[in-house]
């Protein structure tokens, strides 16, 4: 089952259906997700997560329903309402599925090479075929398909990525390990690549944060900072000189066309736009999506807290609190729970552990990319709340499990030792595991 459903996640992140128009024709992602809920429903013996991240995603779906309900006038399905129940529907057959750290480690994987597949087509795509659009006087790297593939949503996608690969370095040790290390090196290379040929400023400074951030919590600080500082100067040396001066404008208006300044003063007026939908629906909102409906410029607002307190209002506002709550409530359980596991037994396996703080990081990410990027109904929020639930519910039974074995551990019966025809103290001698 677990591999019908990276199948869908190839399906959903991919998306050849808006690559090859034929399959959108038959409806084809409908028609398999289908099949696997019959598979699901009929053949897999279902479990469910008890994790407060489940219980947080819901509450952001129902505050989702409640902002459309009480907003749409039209009596049509909203694109957007309908693009987050398809997640949900997903999401509900990927919690019910996935039962143990085995199943998490194959799911993980199967995620990782599917979005290697997604950069490499849309490099391709651009190097060869001439895929790109032309924005701020540069070509631009975009993703393959329709959803999603503008530049600067592609490469906040990316962005989002990266945490992910750091369980990934891990998931194997001793030789296997090996291949499994050159295929992350060689991921995070190509998701560098592809986020300065987008020319997404607020993109590379995730970057840069996620670097940042990576080597504040890492052991291995010195080795990140040593390869980041012979990777990037080398992509920053091949890169085109329009490419440098697009970067260049993060600190000099100047090196760039006007139009791009004009860009990043939209982020600012575009909060200035969500606060104000706020103040004219402060419950409700304008319903998800609608933001750009009621904006002179019919443009996006460019920024995730105008998003939400202008299209859900309070119940939105709330909803993404209480989930951010559970995101780092998750992330300081699963500290806890590992320092229980590493006191008992040093050398415990870190991967659940890395599994919950690469998670925590996304997290940072989506609310720092989200100052300059509307980013509140991206599948990314729903699945990594799904990633980070069963790596803690798995770390907590692997904790529990553990010490419940040490305590359960039979003591031998009383020994005499005898030594040069002596018979020294009886003592309790403990059986090994």
């Amino acid at each position: 089952m677990i591999l019908l459903l990276l199948g869908y996640m190839w399906l959903y992140i991919h998306r050849p259906f808006e690559i090859w128009h034929r399959l959108g024709d038959v409806a084809f992602e409908r028609m398999y997700i289908l099949t696997c809920a019959i598979l699901w429903f009929f053949l897999h013996k279902k479990s469910c997560i008890r994790n407060i991240n489940v219980l947080g995603v819901f509450v952001v779906t129902a505050a989702i329903l409640i902002s459309d309900f009480m907003t749409n006038t039209t009596g049509k399905m909203n694109p957007v309402v309908e693009e987050w129940l398809k997640i949900m529907f997903f999401t509900i057959l990927l919690m019910t599925c996935v039962r143990d750290e085995t199943e998490l480690r194959v799911l993980l994987v199967g995620f990782t090479v599917i979005f290697f597949g997604y950069m490499l087509h849309s490099f391709y795509e651009f190097k060869v075929n001439d895929r790109f659009v032309y924005r701020m006087g540069i070509p631009r790297l975009c993703g393959i398909g329709e959803t999603m593939s503008d530049p600067n949503s592609f490469s906040a996608s990316i962005v989002y990525f990266l945490p992910v690969l750091v369980p990934i370095w891990m998931v194997m040790r001793g030789i296997a390990a090996i291949p499994v290390r050159l295929f992350v090196i060689a991921a995070f290379s190509l998701a560098v690549i592809c986020i300065t040929y987008t020319g997404s400023r607020s993109a590379f400074v995730g970057l840069l944060a996620y670097i940042f951030l990576a080597v504040a919590v890492s052991k291995n600080r010195w080795k990140i900072l040593a390869a980041s500082a012979v990777l990037l100067p080398i992509i920053w040396g091949s890169m085109d000189q329009r490419l440098q001066n697009r970067y260049m404008t993060l600190i000099d208006p100047s090196r760039g066309p006007k139009n791009a300044q004009a860009s990043a003063e939209g982020r600012i007026e575009g909060f200035k736009v969500g606060m104000e939908l706020y103040r004219k629906s402060p419950v409700y909102g304008f319903g998800p999506g609608n933001a750009q409906h009621y904006i002179s410029s019919k443009l996006q607002t460019h920024n995730f807290l105008g998003q939400v307190a202008g299209e859900m209002g309070s119940i939105g506002l709330a909803a993404y609190a209480f989930l951010c709550f559970c995101f780092t409530t998750n992330y300081l359980y699963s500290r806890f729970y590992w320092k229980i596991l590493t006191t008992r037994c040093p050398t415990a396996d870190p991967w659940l552990f890395q599994v919950s703080q690469a998670i925590f990081l996304a997290l940072i990410l989506l609310l720092l990319m989200g100052l300059g990027s509307h980013n509140a109904f991206r599948y990314t929020w729903v699945w990594y709340a799904m990633f980070q639930s069963m790596a803690v519910a798995a770390l907590k039974k692997k904790t529990e499990d553990y010490i419940r074995e040490q305590n359960e551990i039979p003591v031998a019966d009383t020994i005499d030792v005898s030594v040069s025809g002596q018979t020294a103290i009886s003592r309790p001698v403990p059986q090994t595991l």
